[in-house]
């Protein structure tokens, strides 16, 4: 087609639009320019650094400040303990586990450091600051400018307008948020808040939930125009859900958003420039909430206390003010509160009085006006107030920040430690946030009462940690850092104070050991948004502190936002505190620092006493590695085949439910992350186990603690394991391993028979399936799991009942009991594998054959049905319920519990749970509340994907009590 030799004006606009003519030296000067530019900045940076150094005296590095966070130094002794556990294979899954968390850990601390040390944040950014907040009023990073002066906190607009924190999507990502175990992040409040109601109800303990309302709520006006009336306090869509879910579990809920929308005409309810409510506002909800307590007859009759109130002031400019640097240039300034003071009866100050009948558990909302260091008074507070209209004593556990789990878990701690917080309470009162719902992390808080771990002291040691108590300034220790945990970003929170926690080994005074070698020591991370010279602390350094016991500054610190261990055996340690000059003792002493190494470490000019080399690692006793050359085991080259698929499935992005293995046979890709893990109990819970809780991580504690209660009241437990299907089929998994090599004794489960070893140890009976399916496999039976299923097979469940009734029989309790007579019918059906996913489902059908079980009674077939009264109980996950159940179950009369009634000439009873089998069929059996009256044998069945992969994990559930 020939050009048009007159185009029209569009016609040649459009010719032009499509091409775009540049000339090379255009095309150099555009690729340099671009180059420049994003150089520009890590440049300017590194000579920025380079100068500062220089000028301060210091030793001129050649890298960039922020690359000093990709170090791998401090994890030499985690690697060294992993060589004593593991090798191999097993050594290097740990080990690339190891250096991926402190890579995910590092990535963080990269970002944090360029945006601390950035010279280009720092001068750039006052004058874009002062662009979104003088010109543009839009606020900065977390704070939102809203009218007549009027601030609020992004996270709570975010809450606001966010999607439904119980929506199982939001939920769902939520709870893969966390990088790694530690982090791992609990979603869901309800479950959380249930299960803090149930250990307090086990107490006789009434709970209160109380959820404090963002500003936004009551005044949403103040942030947009569009909100010019408002007849229903603003939530996130899933809070009447929430509250639904509460009470329908019989969980009482006060909600004082309705009460402050209703009067916020009358006085202002929140602070302009803060997170929180107006001392009118705290006093409004104080006086509701003993209202209510009274109406609901929660507390005892009891004589009243009179409090008197004294008048007051603070001024005071609110954090959300402070949170905008140069604040008061943008217009705001301090705020002026009235407040009124509550008093003893005596007239001294309001304290928290630990034999009252009642518990407040609260986070900043209850602390403003009561902690000295938000600057906004004392003794005003919500709980003063809330003792004032009671007229009755009221103790109290508040922290500022992530009221979703702080102050129940500073609870469980004190009771972990033997420390009767509960003991005389008759209702707890929690309160949090309400944005906790959709941002907070709802951990599962253990409340049992514990003991305080006893260690092995000298006489000179005790008499130190007696000293330390008596000192008036603390005493002077050294000690290598364990642990120690992180402060958040200055400027990131509503709150400007942080402590953080150290974990001490190592400890000795004077030159001799003290407190058992090994203490945790609280400071100060972060004071008034900057990080403390604390924050410079290192995994692996020696360093010296003075210190003084936690217990005479809890009263005063005790209530600031807390990073605290997630070492439960920290729990049990001696609290101290860095000293500080406003303590009313000495400062803490210049720390010198040494690294694990021996290499000295100079700080502010002492310089520590050396540190001996640390050993060359031994193999850990009782552990002896092949010599080189040695002959290998048979079937090794099919157990290198069953790893490398497992890494291979473990390395891939995928998130199927299942992994497609030989001839179509389908294997849980959850069953295929446990067996992956290696080893799963004792020390290694805490790191394999996806359970929330650190002492519900242990399948081995928890199993031997339930045979321990049921040989206390005369009860024999049988535990039977149900192998993960890849083991038992590993030529179905895996390309490449013959049938033969599965049934000739190669067994593809070595973690798994080192913990029936340990049972076994213990005195626990069980019944290894692996071993009887295996056996079974090598004649021409049917398969004993079901191919497209995660569950066993009609075949499976005869041999399971049949093994189990050879274990049975030579006990004399079943000698003497009278048999019943049932019979088998066979029936082919079809089933619906549950990993199969609808579209699939019609092609995947698979032909089985029940053996249903019947009776007859009076001439008549019957089915047998679960007896409460035999002496036999079956409890578990669903393998006890398939071919039980009928529906999802595929059928009825042909599962677990009538194949044992066949065998055994008589019912049994059965507490079976669909999911997990590991605490929740316990939980069931515990509910029952008769002791297992009656009984005589317990058999406990579950997969054994549950010992790493259930979220609820293996909590020691008081069945006999």
């Amino acid at each position: 087609m020939s050009k048009n030799a007159n185009p029209t004006r569009e016609e040649a606009a459009e010719a032009d639009l499509g091409t775009t003519n540049l000339s090379p030296a255009v095309k150099w000067f555009l690729l340099l320019a671009f180059l420049c530019t994003i150089c520009a900045v890590p440049l300017g940076q590194y000579l920025w650094e380079i100068s500062t150094n220089a000028k301060a005296g210091e030793k001129i590095s050649l890298l960039p400040k922020s690359f000093a966070v990709f170090s791998y130094a401090d994890q030499e002794r985690d690697r060294e303990e992993l060589r004593l556990k593991t090798s191999g294979i097993g050594y290097g899954l740990d080990l690339t586990r190891l250096y991926n968390v402190k890579t995910i850990e590092n990535a963080k601390k990269f970002e944090s450091s360029i945006e601390e040390e950035s010279w280009l944040l720092k001068a750039l950014g006052p004058a874009v600051e002062n662009l979104l907040i003088g010109t543009l009023g839009s606020g900065s990073r977390d704070v939102y400018c809203g009218r007549d002066g009027w601030l609020f906190f992004r996270p709570t607009i975010e809450y606001l307008t966010g999607p439904g924190f119980l929506d199982p999507g939001v939920m769902k990502r939520r709870a893969l948020s966390g990088t790694t175990p530690k982090e791992a992040v609990q979603p869901d409040p309800v479950s959380a808040i249930v299960d803090f109601r149930d250990q307090l109800a086990q107490r006789g303990i009434e709970l209160v939930v109380l959820p404090s309302p963002a500003k936004a709520t009551i005044y949403p006006e103040r942030f947009s125009a569009r909100y010019a009336q408002i007849s229903t306090p603003l939530q996130n869509p899933s809070y009447p859900e929430f509250v639904r879910r509460l009470e329908a579990r019989g969980i009482r809920v006060f909600d004082p958003a309705p009460l402050l929308l209703q009067a916020k005409g009358k006085k202002e309810l929140f602070l302009k420039t803060d997170t929180h409510w107006s001392p009118a506002g705290a006093e409004l909800v104080a006086r509701n909430l003993a209202d209510y307590l009274e109406k609901n007859r929660l507390l005892p009759g009891k004589t009243p206390c009179s409090y008197p109130q004294l008048a007051a002031h603070a001024e005071n400019a609110g954090d959300l003010a402070a949170m905008l640097k140069g604040s008061k240039e943008y217009g705001y300034g301090k705020e002026r509160v009235e407040l009124r003071q509550i008093r003893q009866p005596d007239g001294t100050p309001w304290s928290a009085s630990p034999d009252a009948e009642i518990l407040f558990l609260g986070d900043s909302y209850a602390n403003i006006f009561s902690l000295d260091g938000m600057g906004w008074g004392t003794g005003s507070g919500l709980v003063e107030q809330l003792g004032f209209h009671l007229r009755r004593p009221v103790d109290s556990i508040l922290i500022n920040d992530k009221g979703s789990f702080t102050t129940r878990q500073q609870l469980g701690n004190e009771l972990k430690r033997g420390q009767d917080r509960l003991a005389g309470k008759k209702v707890v009162v929690y309160e949090f946030a309400a944005r906790e719902l959709a941002l907070g992390n709802w951990k599962l808080i253990d409340l049992s009462l514990g003991k305080r771990a006893e260690r092995p002291q000298t006489a000179a040691a005790a008499q130190a940690v007696e000293a330390a108590k008596a000192a008036p300034d603390g005493v002077q220790v050294e000690g290598v850092i364990e642990e120690i945990t992180r402060p958040p970003r200055p400027g990131s929170t509503a709150y400007k104070d942080a402590v953080i926690a150290i974990h001490l080994k190592q400890v000795t005074s004077g030159g001799k050991p003290f407190a058992g070698s090994q203490i945790v020591v609280f400071c100060w991370g972060m004071r008034d948004d900057v990080a403390t010279a604390a924050t410079r602390y290192r995994r692996g350094e020696r360093v010296a502190l003075k210190l003084r016991p936690w217990s005479q500054v809890e009263r005063k610190y005790g209530s600031y936002q807390r990073i605290e261990l997630q070492n439960d055996d920290a729990v049990f340690l001696d609290i101290f505190w860095l000293a500080q000059p406003e303590d009313g003792g000495a400062a803490a002493a210049p720390a010198s620092r040494q690294d694990a190494k021996g290499a000295v470490a100079v700080s502010d000019g002492i310089q520590a006493a050396s540190n001996p080399a640390l050993a060359k690692p031994q193999p850990a006793a009782g552990v002896t590695r092949p010599a080189a050359g040695a002959p290998q085991p048979a079937g090794l080259d099919a157990k290198l085949l069953f790893q490398k698929r497992l890494l291979e499935i473990g390395g891939s992005k995928e998130e199927a439910r299942f992994h497609t293995g030989v001839d179509g046979w389908l294997f849980s890709r959850q069953e295929l992350d446990h067996i992956s893990k290696g080893e799963f109990w004792g020390e290694a819970a805490q790191t394999t186990s996806l359970a929330g809780k650190p002492d519900s991580r242990d399948p081995l504690a928890a199993i031997i603690d339930f045979k321990q209660q049921l040989e206390r009241a005369g009860i024999e437990l049988i535990v039977v394991p149900v192998p993960a299907k890849a083991h038992v089929y590993p030529d179905k998994f895996v390309a490449g391993i013959a049938a033969e090599q599965a049934g000739s004794g190669t067994r593809f489960d070595p973690v798994h028979q080192q913990f029936l070893a340990a049972l076994e140890k213990a005195g626990v009976d069980y019944l290894d399936l692996t071993r009887l399916f295996l056996d079974a496999r090598k004649g021409n039976a049917p398969p004993v799991f079901l191919q497209k299923d995660t569950h066993w097979s009609p075949y499976g469940i005869t041999l399971v009942a049949r093994a189990l009734k050879q274990k049975i029989a030579p006990r004399p309790w079943f000698q003497a009991l009278t048999g019943q007579k049932f019979t088998r019918k066979n029936e082919s059906i079809q089933v619906k594998g549950d990993l199969l996913d609808e579209a699939s489902a019609a092609a995947g059908l698979e032909t089985v054959t029940v053996s249903r079980i019947v009776q007859m009674l009076d001439g008549r077939e019957s089915s047998p049905a679960p007896d409460r009264n035999s002496p036999v109980v079956l409890l578990g996950d669903s393998h006890t319920l398939i071919f039980h159940s009928g529906g999802d179950m595929h059928a009825k009369d042909g599962g677990l519990p009538e194949n044992l009634a066949f065998e055994l000439g008589m019912n049994v009873d059965l507490v079976g749970v669909r999911g997990s089998g590991a605490t929740p069929a316990r939980v069931e059996l515990a509910r029952r509340r008769d002791n297992m009256a009656g009984k005589k044998l317990a058999i406990w069945c579950f997969t054994v994907r549950e010992y790493t992969e259930s979220v609820s994990g293996w909590r020691k559930v008081p069945v006999i009590r």
